[in-house]
């Protein structure tokens, strides 16, 4: 029933104002304030940043000094004035959160009562509205935890993060199976005199509900249901600590007999930086860092390569231990809810629907990639065997994935190009962080008719001082949601890029009066809102430029936000009137096509030419640097989408084993053989493919909308990017819907195609038959 959804120098040193005291610095604060903030010197100008953020810093010193001295004691409130975390005026502690905890709790409590006491018709016609509520108040406690877990500096503020989680989940699941709530949502969708007068959206909403009861047990015994329960509890915990140790190789270093590596052609440099045994007879090669890679590159001996190859990506045996136990206990999950599989029970009430449809849809996909695939790695064969692979089975059996580099940079270094690579390092210096934000802002502005605003956080806002408030603008509706960018690295945030719907965008229900905890936005018919509320977190590195520091992106990142934003702007546009159906609260398969299609944008050459200005000259970037960066950039991709099948494929495959005896290991070693592009027999790197979790026998949703994404491109905006017609189209067959439309209509709208509607097999053919995603 609930639902849950990652210009320079213009300003003088802080440092420096302060010479002239602090009238000075407050003087020049409230004349920054009276402006209007441009985006690219808000993420540019460091100098800047902290002058009209002057507060946020201090506030954020103020916490590490408190930190530092009350260690040992239970903080419970902090410096006077502080907005808490999102302008929720709980959030300003640890023990905040968990009193925001409990007082949602507490509200659910009630809602959960009246529902089950109050069955008068007015009553009835207000239910699913009510259930929405009651959704609301979890989600919102639940998804805010999810964000500080991953990405909070303050170690206190995770673990009350970790405990609320822990205990909003397992009310959630409660819900999930309760009987009474069910029945009563079973008969306001079968009574017609109540059914016609709800909304097209409200019953879309009873009907998805409904389907989560049914997915949760709760036609089962109590038995049953109790063991839902403790199953789903524990597959959470078992998952997140799966997630957690994905990063850690199976060993540190990985030992090479002296003579053989000081042969092997590895240059001196690497060798002066590697470390011997006591005895002398062996290198100890690390697994992390840039030496082995450095040695994967250029190291011409395979025996070497492929030794370090698998040390860098084998897991320890522990961690095999816990995949080995999540998929058992999904097993076990999938058994008592009367499923074959865990894949058979996930794919209920996703756009793919059933596994059989899934394999169709890559077996399409195999079909169009393999050959291209095999084509790509064919000079790397050709350089392996000295030009005598001949047929298709010589050249798989031949490139194993310690190759692919090696032979993978020589086939680079072989190929004429018009620039030189040490230029395309340059091309960052066309792509400041700011010259980039700015540049989506524009691009939003073309298409949507939305652009993005800076705004400096009120004190205690933000988690980091460093993070940076946007408000998203529409030129029909004014302010309709709010960005918080935490783009910049810094030491304990998740490693990978991430977007967090933290609230998300929703009418106010007619009986809430409370907005204390909420951004309350309005339409032009005075109706109020829920403003949509998210966090993208990136770890972007800042470089020295002249006497100042900026983050200059290379072309990866630029693409790197660009997604990120496309989950932002499904978040922002999804305007609907309950938040089950809001923004990213999709089908699993179809929430990443708006992120994907962004995608396409960043690797336009008229988009990246564009929105292009070196940092210190202002200049756009030359085509030529552009083309000849694309080119190399294209180098293996039908390679690298073959792995993203192998990937989608290995999902499937452990999420439908009905046998808990089959090892984890070799069925991904079975797998890799049968596929044979680059197959990987010799490391268990299944055991830090985190996805598996995340995902759960969904993990092709990445590839069926990265095909899907690639039909809407060539479809909407191949001819003109910046095109309004096209993203009109997009944002009313596709956005604006959120999750309250059938999204197989969504996409047979954007594409012009109806037969799609359906949704049956040939739909899913139809989508796999893309060659360049």
């Amino acid at each position: 029933m609930i639902r849950i959804s990652r210009c320079l120098k213009q300003y003088p040193k802080t440092a420096q104002l302060r010479v002239f005291g602090s009238s000075a610095l407050t003087f020049l604060q409230q004349n920054i304030h009276q402006e209007k903030l441009s985006l690219r010197k808000v993420f540019d100008d460091q100098r800047f940043w902290e002058t009209i953020n002057s507060s946020n810093y201090q506030h954020s010193k103020q916490s590490q000094e408190r930190k530092l001295k009350f260690w040992t004691k239970p903080r419970k409130s902090v410096v006077e004035g502080d907005t808490g975390l999102f302008q929720n005026p709980y959030l300003t502690s640890p023990d905040g959160l968990r009193r925001f905890a409990r007082k949602s709790r507490k509200d659910a409590e009630a809602i959960v009562k009246q529902l089950r006491e109050d069955t008068s018709f007015d009553a009835l016609k207000s239910y699913i509205i009510r259930l929405d509520q009651l959704s609301d108040i979890l989600c919102r406690v639940i998804d805010l935890c999810e964000f500080i877990r991953a990405s909070h500096p303050d170690d206190n503020f995770v673990t009350a993060a970790q405990e609320c989680h822990e205990e909003m989940f397992e009310i959630m699941n409660v819900l999930n199976t309760d009987v009474v709530l069910c029945n009563v949502l079973k008969e306001v969708l079968t009574n017609e005199s109540i059914r016609k007068e709800l909304s097209s959206e409200e019953i879309r909403v009873g009907h998805i509900l409904l389907e989560d009861f049914e997915k949760s047990g709760i036609y089962m015994n109590p038995k049953v249901r109790e063991r839902f329960i403790e199953l789903s509890q524990v597959i959470s915990i078992v998952g997140q600590e799966f997630i957690t140790n994905t990063e850690y190789v199976g060993t540190s270093f990985v030992e090479i007999e002296t003579d053989v590596l000081e042969a092997s052609g590895v240059s001196q440099m690497v060798l002066q930086q590697l470390s011997k045994d006591l005895s002398g007879k062996f290198y100890k090669i690390p697994t992390y860092g840039y030496l082995p890679y450095s040695i994967i590159r250029t190291c011409p001996s395979e025996y070497i390569r492929k030794k370090v190859w698998t040390a860098m990506y084998s897991c320890p045996e522990k961690q095999i231990k816990r995949l080995k136990k999540l998929v058992r206990l999904r097993q076990q999950l999938a058994h008592i809810m009367g499923k074959p599989d865990y894949a058979t029970y996930q794919l209920e009430g996703k756009m793919a629907k059933s596994p059989k449809n899934v394999k169709n849809f890559m077996n399409t996909l195999i079909e169009y990639t393999k050959p291209l695939a095999m084509e790509e790695l064919k000079p790397l064969a050709d350089m392996k065997h000295d030009n005598h692979c001949k047929d298709a089975s010589e050249i798989l059996s031949s490139v194993r994935p310690w190759d692919r580099d090696y032979f993978g940079s020589m086939s680079l270094l072989a190929q004429p190009r018009s620039v030189k690579t040490m230029s395309f390092q340059s091309l960052n210096c066309y792509f400041s962080l700011g010259v980039v934000i700015q540049g989506l802002s524009d691009l939003f502005q073309s298409i949507y008719g939305i652009r993005l605003e800076p705004v400096v956080a009120k004190t205690g806002e933000t988690w980091d001082p460093e993070v940076r408030k946007i408000q998203v603008i529409s030129e029909a509706n004014g302010v309709i949601g709010v960005i918080y960018c935490d783009l910049f690295e810094r030491q304990g945030k998740t490693p990978n890029p991430a977007h967090f719907t933290v609230c998300c965008s929703r009418q106010i229900y007619p009986n809430e009066t409370d907005y204390s905890t909420i951004q309350v936005g309005s339409h032009p018919d005075k109706s109020k809102f829920q403003m949509p509320v998210i966090s993208l977190v990136c770890n972007f590195s800042h470089t020295q430029a002249d006497d100042d520091s900026i983050c200059l992106l290379q072309l990866s990142e630029v693409e790197t936000l660009f997604h990120e934003m496309g989950h932002a702007m499904h978040s922002m546009l999804g305007r609907t009137q309950l938040q089950n159906i809001s923004g990213t609260r999709c089908a699993t398969d179809f929430v990443e096509l708006p992120s994907i299609l962004m995608e396409h944008f960043a690797k336009d050459l008229r988009v990246l030419s564009r929105i292009s200005s070196h940092y210190a000259t202002g200049e756009r970037v030359p085509k030529e640097m552009l083309v000849n960066y694309q080119q190399e950039n294209r180098f293996l991709e039908h390679t690298e989408t073959f792995s993203q099948i192998k990937m989608a494929m290995l999902d499937q495959r452990l999420h439908s084993l009905t046998d808990n005896s089959e090892d984890i290991v070799t069925v991904y070693h079975g797998l890799e053989k049968e596929l044979q592009v680059l197959v990987d027999d010799r490391s268990n790197w299944c055991g830090r493919f985190g996805h598996l979790f995340g995902y759960g026998a969904s993990y092709y949703s990445y590839l069926m909308d990265r095909a899907i994404a690639a039909k809407v491109w060539n479809h909407l905006f191949q001819h003109d990017p910046f095109s309004r017609a096209g993203g009109e189209k997009f944002k009313n067959s596709v956005l604006k819907w959120g999750g309250s439309r059938d999204p197989w209509r969504c996409i047979a709208d954007a594409l012009d195609e109806p037969r799609l509607i359906n949704g049956d097999n040939w739909a899913m053919r139809y989508i796999g038959e893309v060659k360049n995603m």
